[in-house]
């Protein structure tokens, strides 16, 4: 059932709406027990943990609540990576506790379910920002009668909650004309708080707690690597002998170059690099290129480009890194926390660049944290990852090429290698390339036989060179001006 008449179907099952006159309504006395029972939880910041043990490592996952927001890690020893809701969207964050969105369409089922875990619905504000409560009379689940209402807001799918009647605690959440259930269990007293410590999906584990504890200090969404910035946004200076946007930069006070990556998912460094800053090693973790291989993580830093400084981080460990002539690429990790400018033309990248007007915007997904757009290929569509770190033009995958070899004919064949190994690269021409409502005339185009590539392929940097290049990841748009 859609939204809308799931939204339709809670007006017409509701016998009374919890409006101004709010002692009317049969569900108020329930509600005022409720929130006695189980305390302000809509208002608390709570932490809450679980370990499992998967193989021979020790797992932990952290929840980190507070009203509608949420952020769940899993973690390895010190390394940590999950999602982040702010109460509308859904984020993915890595192990520097960077954020990017999952998708660019709000969540309302997770936010309804946000709702109940919060017991936001029982705060005073509740209604006056739109929120709606309905009886829905008595039910049975599992051969036990509950007290049952109907709960919605704006932006999230109305639910019909199953209170016990004795407890005053809700016991299931289930979707309002549909079967999918949520049930609460395991209630336990933490302080002036009741919780439940287990929660299962249709029947199936969900969520199981060994602590839950409130804190008191405020909660804080993913920030990632803020940068302290020393005077107004910093234009740096690339490399004009190199396609891709090298810069001086430095880490841990050893001035080294760095590549500038929209492709790479964080920042990595060279083996050699992480040797001579002597980075102690915070884990293990699985690189992909061209090929493939186990690598470490180290922590350093701090980071400095231009005017920009960023504290210590994680960062992946690249055995052949420095043999393309820098030790260090940035990516996501620096990128994601400022308007970035590319100018091939002018050989510099802008931090903290204002936003251009009459540019062509389109918006960008993001796959495994590096940004993705859509592409009309002749008349065929892809999905393409914009990838500075590419020397490339347009760069397939070749399985995508291999479902539509009509795209180009091969011209030419050419050896190319990457992190973690060496391929073929058979290159052609494609007579147009489509992004929005802008055309180019004739692009060069390739495909890379054992190219790992992030969604159909990569938009390469020589394939940028042909613009201005803005990348907000925050508002999840690409930025494009034609240089012709």
């Amino acid at each position: 059932m859609g939204f809308a008449a799931r939204t339709a179907l809670l007006f017409a099952l509701a016998l009374s709406t919890l409006g101004a006159n709010g002692s009317e309504n049969p569900v108020t006395g329930l509600l005022q027990r409720m929130s006695v029972a189980a305390g302000p939880v809509w208002r608390t910041r709570f932490i809450s943990v679980s370990r499992l043990t998967l193989g021979h490592a020790q797992n932990v996952v952290s929840t980190d609540s507070e009203g509608l927001r949420i952020t769940v890690r899993h973690c390895t020893g010190e390394l940590c990576s999950g999602t982040y809701f702010d109460g509308t969207h859904l984020y993915n964050v890595n192990i520097n506790d960077t954020a990017v969105p999952q998708t660019l369409q709000p969540e309302p089922f997770l936010r309804s379910l946000r709702l109940v875990a919060s017991l936001q619905f029982l705060s005073p504000s509740f209604v006056a920002q739109g929120g709606r409560i309905a009886a829905a009379g008595d039910a049975s689940f599992g051969g036990r009668r509950y007290h049952t209402f109907v709960v919605g807001a704006v932006n999230a799918v109305p639910l019909r909650l199953y209170v016990d009647p004795a407890s005053a605690l809700v016991r299931l959440a289930r979707e309002v004309g549909g079967t999918e259930t949520f049930e609460y269990r395991d209630y336990r007293r933490v302080g002036r708080f009741s919780l439940p410590f287990e929660v299962l999906h249709d029947g199936q584990l969900f969520e199981r707690y060994d602590d839950r504890a409130p804190v008191s200090t405020a909660f804080q969404p993913p920030r990632g690597l803020a940068p302290a910035l020393r005077g107004t946004p910093q234009t740096v200076t690339t490399d004009p002998q190199a396609i891709t946007p090298i810069v001086n930069c430095s880490v841990g006070g050893i001035a080294v170059r760095c590549l500038v990556d929209t492709g790479n998912s964080g920042i990595s460094m060279s083996s050699e690099l992480a040797s001579q800053l002597g980075a102690p090693v915070v884990g293990n973790y699985q690189v992909r290129g061209l090929g493939g291989y186990q690598t470490q993580v180290v922590r350093t830093g701090p980071l400095r480009v231009g005017t920009a400084a960023y504290p210590e981080a994680y960062y992946l460990v690249l055995n052949d890194l420095r043999r393309y002539g820098y030790d260090v690429v940035l990516g996501a990790d620096v990128l994601a926390g400022t308007n970035v400018e590319f100018d091939a033309g002018a050989h510099v990248i802008r931090f903290g660049a204002p936003v251009a007007r009459n540019r062509l915007t389109v918006p960008v997904s993001f796959e495994n944290f590096i940004p993705v757009i859509d592409v009309g290929l002749g008349t065929v569509q892809a999905s393409l990852a914009v990838d500075t770190g590419d020397e490339s033009n347009i760069n397939l995958a070749y399985e995508f090429y291999a479902k539509h070899p009509g795209l180009f004919s091969v011209t030419q064949r050419r050896s190319v290698s990457g992190i973690g190994g060496s391929s073929v690269e058979l290159i052609g021409e494609i007579p147009q390339v489509r992004i929005g409502d802008y055309r180019t005339g004739p692009q060069r185009i390739g495909t890379t036989q054992s190219l790992a590539a992030t969604a159909y392929g990569h938009l390469g940097a020589a394939f940028l060179q042909q613009y201005i290049v803005q990348l907000d990841y925050a508002a999840a748009q690409l930025r494009l001006t034609p240089r012709s």
